[in-house]
């Protein structure tokens, strides 16, 4: 059995506007569609990175409430004075203007998304993988948990591996991935944290794709997580999804793909 990450799926407000801004940072928006429930689209570099979906609920009101379940994402880049730049001059809020630090070789910068999420600039100096032409790609996102020991255990038993552990002032965060292929997520135990994870309504999901959806439900339900729905056969489209909550009650969907 094989597992790797796939995208992760934010709510937002104004589906276009959201669109808009990810595509001024030079990411591209692949796909579109509409379900029962929402509008989605998804953005990304198709050559290289993470993706996003970008969900307009069709049931909003209001601006979202963010809680404190999604902390960050990254969009890396070779450029990142031209980046932020852009991001300026189309409207948006800087958070940050470009800055180059001292304990790792990078610079990082942040700008706010049109519904407030916190997207991290990244430029490497240099990148170890090599590149040194692309200007945009995604790079993982950050969720805060109660237990990373715990939560970490949970995605390794879903057969992703922990590839790195970093202490920062403010946090004790770990790396989740398949090395070979597919997203990376970040897990963030922040030191002040106190009580439960306020998931709000801002983050919906994150996607663990699969080439065995029956014996990766029977692994999670095996070391005790939680079903919130046992795989089933769509017939929209040639994949099959069940649903399991993580130990903080992130809801992660399983999804496999079949031929047409």
């Amino acid at each position: 059995m094989s597992t790797w990450l796939g995208q992760y799926c934010l709510n937002v407000t104004d589906l276009d506007r959201a669109v808009a801004f990810y595509e001024t940072l030079g990411l591209e928006c692949t796909s579109r569609t509409d379900i029962a429930e929402a509008s989605e689209a998804i953005v990304e570099n198709p050559r290289k990175g993470s993706k996003l979906q970008l969900a307009q609920q069709k049931g909003q009101s209001g601006p979202l409430h963010m809680g404190n379940a999604f902390w960050k994402l990254y969009v890396n880049t070779n450029d990142i004075a031209t980046m932020h730049q852009a991001a300026v001059d189309a409207g948006h809020r800087s958070i940050m203007a470009p800055l180059r630090l001292e304990q790792w070789p990078m610079s990082i910068g942040f700008v706010a998304d049109p519904d407030g999420y916190q997207v991290e600039l990244a430029q490497r100096h240099p990148w170890t993988d090599g590149d040194d032409t692309t200007a945009a790609w995604l790079g993982q996102y950050c969720i805060n948990v109660t237990d990373l020991d715990r939560s970490v255990g949970f995605y390794e038993a879903l057969g992703l591996t922990c590839t790195s552990r970093t202490e920062i002032p403010d946090a004790f965060e770990a790396i989740l991935e398949n090395p070979e292929k597919g997203s990376k997520v970040q897990l963030a135990q922040q030191k002040a944290q106190e009580g439960p994870i306020d998931m709000g309504t801002a983050m919906w999901k994150l996607y663990v794709n699969t080439d065995d959806i029956g014996a990766l439900y029977d692994t999670a339900l095996g070391a005790g997580f939680t079903s919130l729905q046992a795989p089933e056969r769509y017939d929209r489209w040639p994949v099959s999804v069940g649903f399991v909550g993580d130990p903080d009650g992130y809801q992660v969907e399983l999804v496999q793909r079949h031929p047409w």
